[in-house]
């Protein structure tokens, strides 16, 4: 029954009963020389973003002067029944949900700064992936942990943490699971309120489920998305409700796949829904239905439609808080909660450790024993901990304890390894297919196993097995096979193809800091042939190299597409000394190559950023560098399977190369709609085999275009046109999904 569609003799019934009734119910329900005052309780329903309507409706009921007795929650109205039963402001809760990167949140998007430079790559360009356990690839119980959901939570109850019992919060609150061995509603009413929290908003596929005293939970919402009789048990004697559920949607509505989801769980819980809907004494409906679950970066229409729908009942709520006033006033709650700053924690509990030691973890987290803890502080240092990748989740709650707090660390290891999966076509490298292997603690504690197979028209092998260490020297192996076509250009016309075969082994010592920042020094060997297929009667050979070489490595990027801000740069030097005796011994005589390349984006507003970069390579000895180490402008991809590849605008792929070049790029990436990206640019550059030359009469080049991007959830999606002065007409460039 949709009760909205009545709202006028509704709410002219409902005003009639409150004003008229309510005093003849307590007069026959109590002693004469007694007064009691009838109990409000207060329903908030599931329904993912659109629950944000919630807040709205709070700040109404503000304004009328309503004290509530009770409030319960399902899923999202867990998450504001909960702030509210722990004394939050309404506006103090469209502070926190206006501050929060919603995207990031729901999708465990940790800031990449806590990610380790070594990883960062794999942080973004993996789509899918499962876990792998013993001998076992897994599916995983839910598409993201809600590791972050989970830190959000337990800074925001942290101000009542010495409280289990939810009946003794400021405002008695209770909140609803589904247990999913059997599909029983779980009512909860003590605990951890942070987990019971998010055990009733764990959207089932989306989330992981929670496991609360033996039972696994997911979101209340598949059950009992409107807890109306859990609030009357209470003891509410009247209830107001706000209710964002969607019903059940048409078949053309059932447009995308959070519709999908949200119908199928719909149908389980339609018939306790309606019979709740009939227990509600004001039943306040927000028009949310042009959202979805999933809605989250449009909080503030949705907050204003609820908000909105409640000023619609501000007669009755007026009304039925002065006659609740006139049977029995009482004082104002006091709505001025905050999160904790710090806390004196006086014992330290580490829980679910196995395989990875408490001395690692302890290392990371740096609590001292019998001190106050910084809560920003704890959260870095556990978000430090996440970005390891040696854990599947982490979380803290705190427990009262008698010199001050318990605070409780629980750890899940991540799985032995990991198997993923993605996907890129640029213009330039065609279709590509990734499959990732990555694994832990293989043969060392601390070590790190990554295995690539790139599958497409150049195919690509490689492996690393790292002891990272951190401040501490640690050692790495790597090791590559590549095969790559591409065509050499001169002024748009194609004068030769190559095909490339490029095998290579190094081993290194590395050093890291603060995961931004490496430093690596080692040997490498070196496989390589590089095919003219005009020309034939260039190189055809197989060719053995060995390097030494060092390298300085920096990421500083927030993200790695469209970046808004931070900096990347790489400095690497490498002494090259051929070991076969063919045409290489005639041509090269033990070249230096030095190789730099910066990328910095400098924010200018929250819509716009500066981007803006500088690559540099030179080959000093006088001579002649193996064909793999020469310096090449052109193209657009950020493949860089090869040192001396430099993109440059307006250039086809491979259209220069020399021995000595040096280029830069400025670019304005402007978001003119959210996710969309529009950035104009401009390159200069010079590329020359005899740098003297390219002194006395330089040949500028200078490139121009305009790229247009999309930041979809499989990467980016991009195009690009341009033009410059190395060749006639206009050059494309189209990429979609991340590079790797």
């Amino acid at each position: 029954m949709d009760k909205s569609k009545n709202i006028l003799p509704q709410n002219i019934v409902v005003g009639l009963v409150l004003l008229f009734c309510l005093p003849i119910y307590m007069f026959a329900q109590v002693p004469q020389n007694e007064t009691k005052r009838p109990k409000l309780g207060l329903v908030l329903s599931g329904g993912g973003a659109k629950g944000f309507a919630h807040i709205g409706a709070l700040k109404v009921f503000h304004e009328a002067g309503l004290q509530f007795d009770y409030v319960g929650g399902t899923s999202m109205g867990s998450i504001i029944g909960g702030l509210y039963a722990m004394g939050y402001h309404p506006d103090s809760m469209m502070n926190i949900v206006g501050d929060q990167d919603w995207n990031s949140l729901m999708n465990d998007r940790i800031p990449r700064k806590y990610i380790p430079i070594e990883e960062k790559r794999n942080a973004e360009r993996i789509l899918i992936d499962f876990p792998i356990r013993g001998r076992k690839v897994l599916m995983r119980q839910g598409i993201n942990n809600g590791f972050l959901i989970d830190l959000l939570l337990s800074r925001l109850s942290s101000v009542v943490y010495h409280e289990s019992d939810f009946s003794r919060l400021p405002l008695p609150f209770v909140c609803i699971g589904t247990n999913l061995e059997d599909g029983s509603n779980v009512v909860m009413r003590e605990g951890v309120l942070s987990r019971a929290i998010r055990a009733s908003m764990s959207i089932p596929s989306f989330f992981t489920p929670v496991e609360i005293d033996g039972k696994l939970l997911v979101d209340g919402g598949v059950i009992n998305n409107y807890p109306v009789q859990e609030v009357v048990d209470m003891g509410a004697d009247i209830i107001i409700g706000v209710d964002v559920q969607s019903g059940l949607y048409s078949r053309d509505e059932l447009n995308s796949m959070v519709r999908v989801m949200d119908q199928v769980v719909t149908f389980y819980r339609v018939e306790a829904s309606n019979e709740a809907i009939e227990m509600t004494d004001i039943y306040i409906k927000p028009d949310v239905n042009s959202f979805d679950i999933m809605s989250f970066t449009q909080h503030d229409s949705i907050i204003m439609r609820g908000e909105n729908r409640a000023r619609q009942f501000m007669g009755q709520l007026i009304q039925l808080a002065d006659s609740l006033n006139q049977i029995a006033p009482r004082e104002a709650n006091t709505f001025a909660a905050k999160p904790l700053d710090s806390v004196f924690v006086s014992v330290t509990e580490y829980r679910g450790l196995q395989d990875v030691s408490r001395s690692y973890l302890i290392g990371i987290l740096d609590i001292k024993p019998r001190t106050y803890l910084n809560l920003d502080q704890l959260e870095n240092a556990i978000l430090q901990a996440y970005g390891s990748r040696f854990f599947e989740h982490i979380s803290y709650y705190l427990l009262p304890d008698q010199d001050g707090a318990r605070l409780v660390i629980e750890a899940r290891e991540a799985s032995s390894g990991v198997l993923g999966a993605g996907v890129n076509y640029d213009t330039e490298y065609k279709v590509s297919l990734l499959l990732n292997a990555s694994f832990k603690n293989v043969l060392f504690k601390g070590s790190k196993l990554f295995l690539d197979l790139n599958l497409g028209e150049n195919p690509l092998f490689s492996g690393s097995y790292l002891i990272d260490r951190g401040r501490k020297p640690g050692f790495g192996i790597g090791v590559s096979s590549l095969r790559l076509d591409f065509r050499e250009f001169e002024k748009g016309r194609v004068i030769e193809s190559y095909r490339a075969s490029h095998n290579n082994v190094d081993a290194y010592l590395l050093l890291t800091y603060k995961n931004s920042m490496q430093f690596r020094g080692g040997i490498e060997y070196e496989y390589s042939r590089i095919i003219q297929e005009i020309n034939p009667d260039g190189f055809s050979d197989f060719t053995s190299y060995v390097s030494l070489f060092v390298d300085w490595n920096s990421d500083t990027y927030d993200r790695l597409s469209f970046p808004r801000s931070g900096l990347s740069y790489s400095l690497k030097a490498k002494y090259i000394s051929t070991l076969t005796n063919n045409w290489s011994n005639e041509l090269m005589s033990n070249p230096f190559v030095l190789v730099a390349k910066y990328g910095h984006a400098i924010p200018v507003s929250s819509l716009s950023t500066i981007r803006t970069g500088l690559n540099f390579g030179t080959t000093l000895n006088n001579t002649l560098s193996p064909p793999q180490h020469w310096f090449i402008l052109g193209g657009q991809t950020s493949k860089d399977y090869f040192d001396g590849f430099f993109p440059f605008t307006g250039l086809r792929f491979v259209e220069y190369t020399g021995q000595h070049a040096l280029a830069a790029y400025i670019g304005w990436q402007y978001e003119v709609y959210p996710r969309f990206y529009i950035t104009p640019k401009v390159d200069i550059g010079i590329i020359t085999d005899d740098i003297g030359d390219a002194i006395q009469s330089p040949n500028l080049l200078t490139g121009y275009g305009v790229s247009m991007g999309y930041d979809s959830f499989i990467g980016p999606v991009e195009f690009s046109l341009m033009g410059s002065n190395g060749n006639s007409g206009l050059v494309t460039y189209f990429n979609i999904g991340y590079t790797f």
